[in-house]
């Protein structure tokens, strides 16, 4: 059976959709990765304060 294309369709569409996919994950990541150590000090800080006010009060 022969075939119109060289490639399939799916086959274009993910060599098309892979570099913007790419670019995506390669700002995302360390953004989450700053956010989650963000996240882990803004608790740790408040869970120092908290016991804090509750041993002093």
């Amino acid at each position: 059976m022969s075939r119109d294309t060289i490639v399939s369709w799916k086959t274009f569409a993910l060599f098309l959709l892979f570099p913007p996919l790419v670019i995506l994950a390669i700002i995302f990541f360390p953004l989450t990765l700053i956010v989650l150590f963000w996240l882990y000090y803004r608790g740790k800080e408040d869970a120092m304060v908290e016991e804090h006010t509750e041993s002093s009060g």
